[in-house]
């Protein structure tokens, strides 16, 4: 599943993504790339087919392509994320898609190797956020190495190759249908547009959605619309109804419930408390665990990059 992490404006180094973030939850979700999740500060519950893994300070975890995960934490988690494209790695290691890597927590003291794949973590970050000349050749470098590293120190299995088939087919259906609706989301889209383009009926299709993507498909398009909205409420000034259009909703009243289901606040509460701070501020409401999210700029990024690589010397 793409996700707001994706709309952060950084120069693109195709196949390599790195984002720093606060966050205190992000609701079950999934995306087309390799993740390795590096927790900076506090602690993160990360669920994931029917289990919970607990990721401590200054320990990773890797999450494989097209894998369904929630994240929490209790207090506020500082997290360092680097996202490998598979199809682009899968160009010179085409052993990437055979791999998956077992969800487990990685650290210093129980995973040789684990300091250098941290380094590479590191500098390939670094690289990406400081964005220098030829900075998507030290990307796609440090980034072979931290891939490198981590088939060194993260336990992981190889698809049985009586399986490969399905497999390959299963995550190729996830990209198309996940790019489709990225490009269209903000057009009327409806579940049987998807359903032609696949070839299948609807009946299956949303059997199929809701298994690997973790909603139906309504309420995930409204996920990825309120997404959009967040961001651009947050970004620019644009007015409601500019941005009601521009993120694919017929009328203003459905920005306004869809966003509200999601974000427990009106845009325009939200807008306004953006004005009073710089992040968000929700608690929360009953069982339910609400987004509260702030992503780093590109310099803030940087800046936090250069001084966790002075004390790490």
């Amino acid at each position: 599943m793409s996700n707001e992490f994706e709309l952060i404006e950084h120069r693109q180094s195709k196949g390599v993504h790195a984002f720093l973030i606060d966050m205190n939850y992000r609701r079950p979700h999934l995306h087309t790339d390799l993740e390795l999740i590096y927790v900076l500060k506090g602690q993160l519950i990360v669920q994931t087919e029917g289990r919970k893994i607990t990721v401590q300070e200054q320990e990773c975890l890797v999450i494989n392509s097209c894998q369904l995960h929630e994240l929490l934490s209790k207090e506020q988690a500082k997290l360092l994320i680097l996202q490998l494209g598979t199809k682009e790695f899968a160009t010179f290691f085409p052993q990437i898609n055979e791999i998956s890597f077992h969800n487990q927590a990685l650290n210093l003291n129980e995973r040789p190797f684990f300091k250098e794949l941290l380094h590479h973590l590191f500098t390939t970050c670094d690289s990406f956020f400081q964005e220098e000349d030829y900075f998507a050749l030290a990307c796609h470098g440090h980034a072979s190495l931290v891939l490198y590293y981590l088939l060194q120190c993260a336990p992981y299995e190889l698809i049985p190759e009586a399986k490969q088939g399905a497999h390959f087919a299963r995550q190729e259906r996830i990209r198309r249908i996940s790019h489709y609706i990225q490009q269209h989301y903000h057009e009327t889209l409806f579940l049987a547009d998807i359903a032609k383009q696949e070839n299948l009926s609807v009946n299956y299709l949303s059997h199929f959605f809701h298994k690997n993507f973790g909603l139906s498909f309504q309420h995930y398009l409204n996920v990825i619309r309120c997404e959009k909205a967040y961001f651009l409420l947050s970004n620019t000034d644009h007015g409601l109804l500019h941005i009601s259009e521009a993120c694919g909703f017929s009328d203003l009243r459905y920005l306004n419930r869809a966003f509200k289901d999601l974000y427990h606040q009106t845009p325009k509460q939200f807008r306004n408390q953006m004005n009073q701070r710089a992040t968000i501020t929700t608690t929360h409401s009953g069982h339910e665990q609400i987004d509260r999210q702030h992503i780093y700029s590109k310099a803030e990024s940087a800046a936090v990059m250069t001084e966790l690589r002075t004390t790490k010397k």
